[in-house]
C-alpha cells in the first residue's frame, strides 16, 4: 500500500499538479479525425482543461481554450473562417495561435483586438487522431510510433468513456496475471449468466485456465520481472520451473511505452495480423479516454483497400439495463478498472508478487515526476527528427525476426486464438467476437481479409513444401 499523499502526486492531472506538469510534458490523443470531419468545431476536455477544437476553412487545425474573453460564450459553437475561428455571439476571430484578428462589431480605431490573446496550444494530426501539446516551450516533435504510421495497416479505433482516473488503466498494463481469472473464470461466468455455452474445455476461457491448473500441479508458478529500455519497460515472465534463457524471460513482451501506450506486437518478424495500443488518455482526475487502437498487417498478396479515414466507434461500458457488459476481453479489463472507484484508494490495498510489475510501473512514474519536479526533460520528449520514426522498434527483441514471445507460456493461447478471428470457437462463436475487435466498424471486411490471409499463407506453406 502507498500514502494518501503519495497516491494524490501519483493520480492528480491538473494544471500545477506535479503528474499534470509531467504529463504536460508529453503530445497526447485528444479527439478522432473521422468526427472532426463530421463537425470541424468540437468541445475537447484533456487533462483537466476544457478547450475548443477546430479545423479552418483551408484546412489548419486548432486548439484553443473554450470561452471566447468577450462574453464568455463557449467556442464550440463557433464558425470556422478561412482565418481561423469566429464566436457565434459578435463574431470575434481567433487564429490557431490565438491572437484576435477581428471584432466586426467595435470601432476599426479601437485596436482592442491587438490587445486580446487567448490560450491556445500545437496541435497535429496522426493515425486518425488529433493530437495536442499543452506543455511549455520549446514544443517536442510528436513521435511517430510504428502503428499509427507504418504504410501496411488497416486500422480501426474502438473508444470507451471510463469514469475512472487514468492510472487505473495504467497499472492495469502491468498486470499480465489477472488474464487466468479476468478473462478466464469470469469469461466463463458471464457467459453462463447469459445462457450460453461455457464448458467446451477447449474455448479459451477454460483452456486458459487448464493451462494455469496443470502449471500449479506441478508446483510451478509465473515470475515476473521488469526489463527496462529507453522508452519503458517490456514484461518479463517465465514458469518457474522452466529455463531462464525463454524470449519471455529474456526480452519480455508487449512493451509499456510511457507514460500510457500499452504496445501489442510490433515486432519487425512477427507474423500476427492483429496488433494495436492500447491508450488511457487522462480526461481529468476522475475520467479516462480509453482507445484500442487496432492495426491488423496481412501479408502480402491480401487485397487490402486504401483508407481515407480511419473510423471511430465509441461504446458503452453498461447495457441497456444498466448491467455492466462483461462477454468480451476488453470489457472486463475495463470493469475492473473503474469498480475500484473514481480514484483508487491505494491506502487499502495489500501488493503481492504477482504485482511486480504495477510496482515498477508506479516506482518509473514516480522517477519522472521527480525529474520534472527538478527541472529536467524526462523519458519519452522527443528533439531529434531522426529518432521519431517507429522508435519502439529500436527495443531489443522488436527487431527483425523478432517473434512473440508470450507464444511459449502459459499465456500464449491469446495470441494463437487471434491469428484465427475469422474461424468459429467451438461453442460456435467467431473468435472476432471473444475481443473488442468484434465492435470494429469494418468487421465484414476485416473478416473477409482474415479469410484472403488464410488461403495465402496456406499456398506459401504448400508451396514451401513441394521445393
Amino acid at each position: 500500500m502507498i500514502s494518501q499523499e503519495e497516491n494524490e502526486l501519483l493520480t492528480r492531472v491538473g494544471p500545477g499538479t506535479p503528474c499534470g506538469e509531467l504529463m504536460r510534458r508529453y503530445w497526447h490523443p485528444i479527439y478522432p479525425e473521422a468526427l472532426l470531419r463530421e463537425n470541424p468545431v468540437r468541445k475537447v476536455r484533456i487533462l483537466c482543461e476544457d478547450l475548443t477544437l477546430f479545423r479552418d476553412r483551408t484546412g489548419k487545425l486548432g486548439l484553443i481554450q473554450e470561452r471566447c474573453p468577450h462574453r464568455c460564450v463557449s467556442l464550440h459553437l463557433g464558425i470556422p473562417d478561412e482565418r481561423g475561428l469566429r464566436c457565434c455571439y459578435h463574431g470575434w476571430l481567433f487564429d490557431a495561435e490565438g491572437r484576435c484578428l477581428d471584432q466586426p462589431l467595435e470601432p476599426p480605431t479601437l485596436e482592442l483586438k491587438d490587445k486580446i490573446k487567448i490560450k491556445a496550444y500545437p496541435v497535429q494530426e496522426m493515425g486518425g487522431l488529433i493530437w495536442a501539446y499543452l506543455g511549455p516551450a520549446p514544443v517536442p516533435l510528436l513521435p511517430r510510433w510504428n502503428l499509427f504510421v507504418r504504410p501496411d495497416g488497416f486500422r480501426q479505433i474502438l473508444a470507451h468513456q471510463l469514469p475512472c482516473n487514468w492510472l487505473q488503466a495504467m497499472e492495469n498494463r502491468g498486470d499480465l496475471g489477472h488474464s487466468v481469472y479476468l478473462h478466464g473464470a469470469t469469461f466463463k461466468y458471464a457467459r453462463e449468466r447469459k445462457g450460453l455455452p461455457h464448458e467446451d474445455p477447449s474455448a479459451r476461457y477454460n483452456a486458459t485456465n487448464a493451462d494455469f491448473d496443470a502449471m500449479r500441479a506441478r508446483g510451478a508458478y509465473v515470475k515476473w520481472k521488469p526489463i527496462y529500455n529507453e522508452f519503458g519497460f517490456t514484461k518479463g515472465s517465465m514458469e518457474s520451473d522452466k529455463s531462464e534463457d525463454s524470449r519471455s524471460w529474456i526480452i519480455g513482451q508487449n512493451p509499456i511505452l510511457f507514460p500510457y501506450l500499452l504496445a501489442f506486437g510490433p515486432q519487425e518478424g512477427d507474423t500476427r495480423i492483429r496488433r494495436l495500443y492500447q491508450i488511457g488518455v487522462p480526461i481529468d482526475d476522475t475520467h479516462t479516454w480509453h482507445l484500442q487502437y487496432c492495426c491488423y498487417v496481412f501479408p502480402e498478396g491480401v487485397d487490402v483497400p486504401k483508407q481515407d479515414a480511419i473510423p471511430y466507434r465509441e461504446l458503452p461500458i453498461a447495457d441497456e439495463r444498466g448491467e455492466l457488459i462483461m462477454d468480451y476481453v476488453l470489457a472486463q479489463d475495463m470493469a475492473a478498472w473503474y469498480q475500484q472507484g473514481e480514484i483508487a484508494d491505494r491506502t487499502q490495498e495489500n501488493l503481492g508478487y504477482s504485482d511486480r510489475l504495477i510496482i515498477a510501473y508506479r516506482q518509473m512514474l514516480r522517477k519522472q515526476i521527480e525529474i520534472v519536479r527538478g527541472g529536467g526533460e524526462p523519458m519519452n520528449v522527443f528533439r531529434d527528427p531522426t529518432k521519431i520514426e517507429s522508435p519502439e522498434l529500436r527495443i531489443p527483441g522488436n527487431e527483425k525476426g523478432g517473434t512473440a514471445p508470450t507464444r511459449s507460456t502459459v499465456l500464449g493461447r491469446s495470441i494463437r486464438y487471434r491469428d484465427a478471428y475469422h474461424k468459429q470457437g467451438p461453442d460456435g462463436q467467431l473468435y472476432i467476437d471473444e475481443d473488442v475487435d468484434g465492435f470494429c466498424p469494418d468487421r465484414e471486411l476485416i473478416l473477409e481479409l482474415y479469410r484472403q490471409a488464410e488461403k495465402v499463407q496456406a499456398a506459401r506453406a504448400s508451396g514451401a513444401g513441394a521445393e
